[in-house]
């Protein structure tokens, strides 16, 4: 099979028996860590190698006037000391498809937040760069820092950036529908101004990276953590200065990505850029405290909200303002962090119009980047906030609400005003099941009793959709010039698949898993589709730009996209291989490769079992006995596929466009209870309902989900980053900034539902980040339920003891 067409991919797939897809067996690549044989960047060992560090700023915003490398370069071991100045010289800046001011990883002129690096050194060993790093002077020009984003927006605050007045880094205006028309039409007008804070995952492994540059073959190797590694082939080779096809990268094993690993591309090129300069291996880890306060963070946001509804409930349409935190650069993908979320952003409700007023500005903080969600925890928070605003007004039970609101199953597939194509889903039943778990009803009734006794108990109700996958359309929603992004809404990934002569198969793909079990659901599908099982199936870990196949427009993991774009790769290499095999099948057996069957390693005619012949045989055959393959067959059992989802579609002239694969859903019901002397919360019950499609391997999904609950719940109630006035970051460790652990999380009630894809190759949707998209809400509402006696609204995501506490005095001092 020479051409197979995606929709053809989608046609064929559903002609074959699954008897491994749905199955939970355990994960196949979990021994080979369990037993210390992960290999992670850190573990690779180089003769001759250097250790990169990096000088870093402690203050948040001042001018450059002088580094002094002197006592760093005379330090034994010393090799290579490189400032801003130097490196600018050197490389060119970090490409956007919008105006951005240049980034270069590294201050040039001015210090633009505490923690970026204005130095680097290269060294024999990793303490004696470290020692040579700190011995870097910096003669600054101190400069009044900018922290927050109303301070960024002041007339007269300084500005971070020439060219960029009043520190706007981006904005732009977007509205779907007739929004002016439905808030004429509306009886009421809700109002409401939230506030999402800054907070990361934290994944096991820290920023390591490694970089050999061969000047005898002028190749240059990366040992990669950039969970779209295959996309940034030609970024390095522009950014560096060297042809794409003189760079090779390697992504070993991750420990853990959550969307922060999309970040590390700076210091990628700079370590490249010291190899180049030495010839020799140079290596960088950093510290976890580096990491924090200099990776990337979530940008925060200010939301102003209004909502347009009718006095029987029925919500009409949506007015936000957005401001956006963006940090002291501009860097891809952001604006992501606002447009990511617009497929969904109206969530599960049968919202006719909506305006969106973006805007985004510099600050003196870390610069930002993707956080598992991205961004759509941002603006579920504030969405479903509001819908329990609405309720209250109208004096409405919030779920009553919902169900009134809610997009119905039979008006599936249903297209939102932005233009996503939401792909199947139930959503009254989803809540409803919800509730059912939790014992709403009783609940409602305990808390009555709670009450009474002066207990603040709360209850919290949130519905969301997760957009899964996304297109590269969404580059034309940033305003970037047409030219440049017009036709963007491709998402693609690639497979390779090969039948070795012992009849076993050994399958390569460009993503980049960060733990989320593609050995094994690889497996499962290959094993379906070639009538194997598992244990036949090998999968390559990690990627590698020599030998792996990938697409540059898409490849990697991301945005919850294996299981709609990964398995289509992986599915088109399989039917390229089994059209193949049941071909040599059928010349061998003188039948229909159309009346054969293929199923537990061999092929035989339907009806007739005892005509068969081994899978094992077909690939000897392939590879050995040529002789007797059928006429014009080419030699060997191999294929290469990549998959561009055929239902995606590119954002015109009026911004709309299905910029999602796959739109999963979530419900969930929180029970908690207020201690209003210390503020601390305590999760009484905590109930999530989930519906990702059909379940290529239960167990994962169970675990996916599971992680994404506990990363929201951290973000809700322990995790956020504080800057004092001078731009100090002051949750720099983990003494101060609290990620969740196992001993926090509550018992989880989980249960699921399957509501297939009728878009995507096995019905599958995104199952990674709704978790973490709606537990800050959920709690949220749960929170402002239980501080309602007291008059108290919750308009922070951050509720950690001390905010609720200080939100209680508040109120209690007016």
């Amino acid at each position: 099979m020479s051409f197979l067409p995606p929709l053809r991919v989608h046609e064929r797939a559903r002609e074959v028996a699954l008897r491994w897809v749905g199955r939970p067996i355990k994960r196949k690549e979990d021994l080979r860590f369990l037993m210390g044989r992960g290999r992670f960047v850190d573990d690779i060992k180089f003769d001759n190698a250097l250790y990169l560090a990096f000088a870093r700023s402690k203050v948040a915003h001042a001018r450059i006037r002088q580094v002094d490398v002197s006592k760093a370069m005379r330090l034994p071991g010393v090799r290579l000391v490189l400032t801003g100045k130097e490196v600018a010289e050197l490389i060119k800046p970090w490409p956007h498809l919008i105006p951005t001011p240049p980034y270069y990883g590294i201050a040039v002129d001015k210090i633009r937040y505490q923690g970026e690096p204005v130095a680097m050194v290269v060294a024999e060993s990793k303490y004696v760069a470290a020692d040579a790093a700190e011995m870097i002077e910096v003669d600054y020009e101190p400069l009044k820092p900018v922290v927050t984003i109303e301070q960024a927006l002041a007339p007269d605050a300084p500005q971070i950036h020439d060219g960029f007045e009043r520190n706007v880094a981006w904005s732009k205006r977007y509205v779907y529908g007739d929004v002016e028309n439905d808030f004429a039409r509306a009886d009421r007008i809700a109002r409401g101004r939230y506030y999402f804070h800054r907070f990361i995952s934290s994944p096991l492994e820290p920023t390591a990276l490694a970089a050999y540059y061969d000047r005898s073959t002028g190749v240059l190797t990366i040992y990669d953590q950039h969970q779209q590694a295959p996309m940034y082939h030609a970024r390095y080779s522009r950014v560096i200065g060297i042809p794409s096809n003189r760079i090779s990268i390697k992504v070993p094993d991750l420990g853990g990505g959550f969307g922060n690993k999309q970040s590390v591309y700076p210091y990628t090129a700079l370590v490249a850029l010291a190899s180049m300069l030495t010839n020799r291996p140079v290596k960088y880890v950093a510290s976890r405290s580096e990491d924090l306060m200099a990776l990337m963070h979530s940008p925060d946001r200010i939301t102003e909200a209004e909502f347009a509804y009718r006095s029987n409930g029925e919500i009409l349409s949506v007015r936000m303002k957005l401001y956006d935190n963006f940090g002291a650069y501009l860097r891809h993908p952001d604006p992501q962090n606002v447009t990511r979320a617009f497929p969904s952003i109206t969530g599960p409700y049968r919202i006719k119009s909506i305006e969106i007023d973006a805007t985004g500005v510099f600050t003196n903080t870390c610069p930002t980047g993707p956080n598992r969600g991205f961004g759509q925890q941002h603006a579920s928070f504030t969405f479903e906030r509001m819908v329990d605003k609405v309720a209250e007004e109208l004096g409405m039970d919030p779920a009553e609400l919902r169900f009134l609101n809610f997009i119905r199953p039979e008006q599936m597939p249903y297209e939102t005003p932005i233009g996503s194509v939401y792909d199947g889903g139930d959503y009254p039943t989803l809540l409803r099941r919800a509730l059912e778990l939790a014992g709403y009803e009783q609940l409602r009734r305990e808390q009555e009793v709670m009450r009474s006794k002066g207990v603040l108990m709360g209850i919290g109700v949130a519905a969301i959709v997760e957009g899964g996958a996304t297109a590269f359309g969404f580059a034309r929603l940033w305003g970037g010039d047409p030219k440049l992004v017009s036709g963007y809404a491709s998402m693609a990934e690639a497979a390779s698949l090969r039948v070795l002569p012992d009849g076993s198969v050994l399958v390569a793909m460009g993503t980049t898993p960060q733990g989320q079990g593609h050995e094994t659901v690889a497996a499962q599908i290959v094993a379906d589709f070639l009538g194997v099982t598992p244990d036949d199936v090998i999968v390559m870990p990690g990627f590698d730009s020599d030998d792996h196949p990938y697409s540059a427009s898409g490849s990697g993991t991301y945005a919850s996209r294996f299981s709609q774009i990964g398995v289509g790769a992986l599915v088109g290499a399989a039917l390229k291989v089994r059209e193949k095999v049941l071909a040599i099948a059928a010349h061998k057996l003188e039948a229909n490769p159309a009346d054969l069957v293929l199923e537990d390693g061999r092929i035989y005619v339907k009806g007739h079992p005892e005509r068969s012949i081994t899978f094992r045989e077909v690939a000897r055959i392939a590879h050995t006995r040529l002789g007797e393959l059928p006429a014009d067959t080419e030699a060997g059992l191999e294929a290469y596929y990549t998959y561009n989802f055929p239902y995606s579609k590119p954002v015109g002239d009026d911004l709309r466009g299905n910029l999602c694969s796959s739109y999963s859903a979530l419900a969930g019901v929180a029970a908690v209870v207020v201690d209003a002397e210390t503020g601390q919360i305590d999760v009484k019950k905590l109930v999530v309902v989930h519906d990702a499609g059909r379940a290529i391997n239960p167990l994962i999904l169970e675990g996916q989900v599971h992680g994404a609950v506990a990363n929201g719940l951290g973000g809700a109630l322990f995790e956020g980053f504080e800057y004092d006035e001078d731009g100090n970051l002051l949750t720099s460790t983990y003494m101060d900034y609290l990620p969740i652990s196992a001993t926090e999380m509550p018992e989880l009630i989980l249960d699921h539902m399957e509501t297939p894809s009728p878009f995507t190759v096995l019905g599958a949707k995104g199952s990674g980040e709704g978790g973490t998209i709606l537990l800050p809400v959920l709690i949220g509402n749960a929170v402002n339920d239980a501080l309602r006696p007291l008059g108290v609204e919750v308009t922070t995501s951050r509720l950690t003891p001390h905010n609720v506490w200080r939100m209680i005095k508040e109120r209690r001092s007016t």
